[in-house]
């Protein structure tokens, strides 16, 4: 047996012994590699239910305070007195909604056309904001978080539709809504 064989098995020099023993330059910069790929998959998921979740919090915000406002304007136009000579809702310029409501309770013939109490729905397009006024009193704010871009009442029939389009922050939705007061098509 030659020297040097024997000498490089127990020194562990040989050739395929050597390469089996650590990673090289190549087998570490593919590995840095694939762990890049792996760790840019998973920010931009997390970046991305970051932003599916502003959105849908805005949207949140979007939907209680237009459909609290709508709720707000179908109580009190469900509430609505009229007939053919004095309507329950009275529209000015599409943007301001006057309801008028009896405080009677039972209502009756006798007491169909006293104690009426007027309410008012105006949109202001300057401020963004929709506004609720009771008789002689000062206006409230309905919109408090969201600014209104467009709001319009309409007369369609008997019923009273109309729409709100409320946005907050880089959001914006539209919602539409109808009802018919009651006793607007007796008499």
């Amino acid at each position: 047996m030659d020297i040097s064989r024997l000498l490089s098995r127990c020194t562990g020099m040989n050739r395929p012994y050597r390469a089996k023993a650590g990673l090289t330059l190549v087998e570490m910069m593919i590995a840095m590699l694939l762990l890049s790929i792996v760790f840019l998959a998973a920010s931009s998921l997390c970046v991305a239910s970051q932003r599916f979740y502003i959105t849908s919090s805005n949207r949140v915000i979007i939907s209680n305070e237009a459909q609290f406002v709508i709720q707000h304007i179908y109580k009190y136009a469900m509430n609505g007195i009229g007939d053919k000579n004095t309507p329950a809702f009275q529209i000015t310029g599409g943007t301001q909604l006057d309801i008028n409501i009896s405080g009677n309770n039972p209502l009756t013939m006798d007491n169909y056309s006293t104690n009426i109490t007027n309410y008012r729905y105006r949109y202001d397009a300057g401020a963004k904001k929709i506004y609720f006024k009771v008789g002689a009193g000062g206006e409230e704010d309905l919109t408090q978080k969201v600014n209104v871009t467009g709001a319009n009442f309409s007369k369609n029939g008997e019923a009273l539709t109309g729409y709100i389009t409320a946005g907050y922050n880089d959001q914006s939705l539209t919602f539409y809504f109808s009802c018919y007061p009651r006793l607007s098509s007796f008499n």
